[in-house]
């Protein structure tokens, strides 16, 4: 029997496929329990302050999930993947906040965009975040421009204009609303951004505020006054330099910016002390690459506060 060339090529790879097994060909990880699709639960995606990148730590981005309705702050590099691993999908997603925008903070957004719209957003996503939000959204949508049209046109799915509610916070207040949450944010500071801010979620049963970056404020205290829990960015003056060594280019003005715009593990606890939360979650961790204990990081916290201290870790679910 003559076979045609096509015919051969598909010959060859079921053969392959055979050779295989139908274990090898599909066999995958098994994922870890979901929890957070029942109850309310915090989720670390990426606890490394940024942008650096190293295995253990993906950037910065966390949840808040309220008996499986999912609220995204931030979207560091990582992110999505860390989702994956995870076993959570992006429709879960309902609302994203971001609190500023430094890549290490937003870096995946674009992708978050790209995918949640062809895996299937439900009704829209809400997009949150400080000025210029709506640009950054257009300019998500203009990088898979291409691959959007031909989507469409190919699968006659809604235009992905349709699947996003964005809008730019610049004022403090409560700033959205459903039947799960609350959200309330206040401006914090990290310069040299004119607005960047932290975001209480208050639930049912729970309120847990976010702090994104910021220099020890005011603001962070007030906002954060009596709730639950605290996750807070924090920084060990001490790893900054051995940092910095590895890079093989330092700008000039790199450490003073750093020590600027960020709150030490110490002040933190001192922030979280004086708000009167219960629990406070360190993450953002600067540096995250330094093989620094847990112990420290809680040291450092606990030298004001006296209730239970996390030092986050990627995938860990509160």
């Amino acid at each position: 029997m003559n076979l045609t060339r096509r015919q051969t090529l598909f010959a060859g790879a079921g053969a392959a496929a055979a050779a295989l097994g139908p274990v090898a060909a599909w066999a995958q990880p098994a994922l870890p329990p979901a929890p957070w699709r029942t109850g309310t639960h915090i989720v670390l995606l990426g606890t490394m302050a940024g942008p650096v990148l190293h295995p253990a730590r993906m950037m910065a981005s966390q949840a808040l999930f309220v008996n499986g309705r999912g609220y995204l702050i931030d979207c560091g590099y990582g992110a999505i993947a860390r989702m994956t691993e995870m076993g959570m999908r992006l429709p879960e997603i309902s609302n994203v906040f971001i609190t500023h925008h430094h890549s290490d903070h937003n870096a995946d957004y674009p992708s978050l965009v790209n995918l949640a719209w062809i895996l299937g957003i439900k009704g829209q996503m809400k997009v949150m975040g400080p000025p210029p939000m709506k640009r950054i959204h257009d300019a998500s949508i203009a990088v898979q421009r291409e691959d959007i049209d031909i989507r469409i046109k190919a699968t006659g799915r809604q235009p992905i204009e349709k699947s996003f509610d964005v809008s730019e916070i610049s004022a403090p207040g409560v700033v959205f609303t459903d039947d799960r949450v609350k959200v309330t944010a206040a401006r914090v500071d990290h310069e040299p951004f004119e607005v960047a801010l932290a975001y209480r979620f208050d639930t049912a049963d729970t309120s847990v505020v976010f702090s994104g970056d910021t220099s020890p404020v005011a603001s962070t205290v007030a906002l954060a006054r009596g709730a639950d829990t605290l996750v807070h960015e924090a920084m060990l003056v001490s790893g900054i330099d051995a940092m910095l060594a590895k890079r093989p280019y330092v700008p000039p003005n790199l450490k003073k910016f750093l020590l600027a715009g960020h709150t030490t593990a110490e002040d933190a606890g001192r922030i979280a002390a004086e708000a009167g939360v219960r629990r406070l979650v360190l993450t953002h961790l600067l540096p995250g690459d330094e093989p620094i204990a847990d112990e420290v990081w809680r040291e450092h916290a606990a030298r004001h506060f006296k209730g239970e201290i996390v030092v986050g870790r990627d995938k860990l679910v509160l």
